[in-house]
């Protein structure tokens, strides 16, 4: 496993903040209380309420006991955590059908029967983001780390 590059929110771009938004307030609040702010969030970039549903899907197989649970940091912290980094960067891979960079992320996480339930949610949530035309960088594949602002 590689070192992961050391990001803060502010190194992202606008739609990997939003991803990332989502996914710390999901783990910190869940689906119901969270809602509103993943929402906000999520509309923020002009995804449409539709990739909710698969990238609940893809939270919740990570959050689930069969998995090594990501660390994801809470909401107002600065720094991108390195599971949230590889998150990151499998669900860029994924949208820009590099499935073998994608699944070596998830595979951090998850036996194999949860990885195949994570990629196909990554896929749908992946394609959804790119039809509303927002696009995460491959960064995987490119193992090009974020230089950190000066």
């Amino acid at each position: 496993m590689r070192s992961m590059p050391a990001w803060t929110v502010s190194d992202l771009m606008e739609g990997e903040r939003a991803i990332l938004g989502a996914v710390r307030l999901w783990f910190r609040m869940g689906t119901g209380r969270g809602l509103p702010g993943i929402r906000t969030a999520i509309r923020g970039v002009g995804a449409p309420d539709e990739v909710l549903l698969p990238l609940f899907a893809l939270l919740g197989v990570l959050a689930s006991d069969a998995a090594r649970r990501p660390r994801i940091l809470g909401p107002g912290d600065p720094a991108v955590g390195e599971d949230e980094a590889a998150l990151l960067e499998a669900l860029g891979a994924i949208q820009h059908g590099d499935e073998d960079a994608a699944a070596t992320g998830f595979d951090r996480w998850l036996p194999l029967v949860a990885l195949c339930v994570a990629m196909a949610s990554a896929r749908e949530t992946g394609r959804i983001l790119a039809a509303a035309g927002v696009f995460l960088p491959d960064r995987a594949a490119r193992m090009v780390p974020l230089m950190a602002a000066e």
